[in-house]
């Protein structure tokens, strides 16, 4: 199925999908998606998130890649929580890269969600 395009578009944050930006085609042609990620740089909310600690996006169980299936579960949680929660060289991937995607059953294991539904 293919989208409307336009000459304008929304540039949405990777982390927290807000809007950060608009896109322009100085030639009017229509180029853009409605709403659409250009980047991975953070939003300036999420750059005062990342220096306060490590983002954590809930996604669907089983999911992977880039840009997986994201639940709504959005938290920052402190260096000490990951330096205590987790091991080895993903601690250190963690606290380097200020985010990471973690499955739903796992927010829920760790205590960070408290919702009945997965």
């Amino acid at each position: 199925m293919e989208t409307e395009k336009s000459y304008v578009g929304m540039m949405n944050c990777y982390f927290c999908n807000k809007p950060k930006g608009i896109l322009l085609d100085r030639r009017l042609r229509n180029t853009f998606e409605k709403e659409q990620v250009i980047d991975m740089e953070p939003c300036d909310e999420c750059k005062k998130y990342m220096e306060q600690g490590v983002i954590l996006i809930g996604v669907r169980d089983g999911e992977s890649g880039d840009n997986p299936y994201r639940t709504g579960e959005w938290l920052v949680v402190t260096e000490d929580f990951i330096k205590r929660a987790v091991k080895g060289k993903l601690k250190e991937e963690l606290l380097k890269k200020r985010m990471c995607f973690i499955e739903q059953s796992t927010l829920k294991q760790m205590g960070l969600v408290v919702k009945n539904e997965i």
